[in-house]
C-alpha cells in the first residue's frame, strides 16, 4: 500500500521535471526555517524574556537612562526574533520564479517534440505541457503557504515585542 504512494510521489516528480526537485528542496528549506522560528519563539524567546525581566527587577537604574535601556532591550529582542525572517521572505519570492523556470523548460520540451515529430505526437506534447505546469503550480503553492505562515510569524513577533515592551515598562 505504501509502495503505491511512493510510486505516485516519484511519478509526480518525474512529470514535473528536474525543476520540481528544486522547488521541493526550496520548500523543505523554507519550512525548516519557519518551524525553527516558531520553536524559537515558543520556547527559547520565552525563557529569554523571563530571564530578562528577572534581571531587570533585581537592578536599579538611573532615571535618565531607563528609556534608553528600554529601547536597547526591545531592539535587541527584536533582532533576535527577526533573525532569518528576510531570508524566509526571499525564499517565498524565489519559489514562483523557480516554478516559472519549470514552465520554460516544459515548453522547450514541447517545442523539441514538435520539431522532431511534428504536431502529430500529442502524447509527447502533453508530457511537456505537464512538465511546464506542475512546477509552476508547486512553486505557487509553496509561496502561498509560506506567505501565510510568514505573516503569522510577523504578527507573533510584533505581539511578543509589544508584550516585552509593556513588561519592561512595568519593571523599569
Amino acid at each position: 500500500m505504501i509502495d503505491l504512494y511512493i510510486d505516485n510521489f516519484f511519478n509526480f516528480f518525474d512529470k514535473g521535471g528536474f525543476v520540481l526537485y528544486i522547488v521541493f528542496a526550496i520548500a523543505l528549506f523554507l519550512w525548516a526555517l519557519l518551524i525553527e522560528r516558531y520553536i524559537y519563539i515558543s520556547f527559547e524567546y520565552k525563557k529569554y524574556a523571563k530571564t530578562l525581566k528577572q534581571d531587570l527587577s533585581q537592578k536599579q537604574f538611573n532615571q535618565k537612562f531607563k528609556e534608553e535601556i528600554k529601547k536597547y532591550l526591545i531592539e535587541d529582542s527584536n533582532i533576535k526574533l527577526k533573525s532569518g525572517l528576510s531570508f524566509i521572505k526571499t525564499l517565498i519570492i524565489v519559489c514562483p520564479l523557480v516554478g516559472l523556470l519549470g514552465t520554460v523548460t516544459g515548453m522547450i520540451e514541447v517545442f523539441d517534440v514538435m520539431a522532431l515529430n511534428g504536431t502529430s505526437n500529442v502524447k509527447s506534447m502533453a508530457n511537456g505541457v505537464s512538465m511546464a505546469t506542475i512546477p509552476t503550480m508547486a512553486g505557487m503553492v509553496v509561496a502561498l503557504s509560506g506567505i501565510l505562515f510568514e505573516k503569522k510569524l510577523e504578527l507573533s513577533i510584533k505581539y511578543h515585542t509589544d508584550k516585552l515592551y509593556l513588561e519592561i515598562s512595568k519593571v523599569l
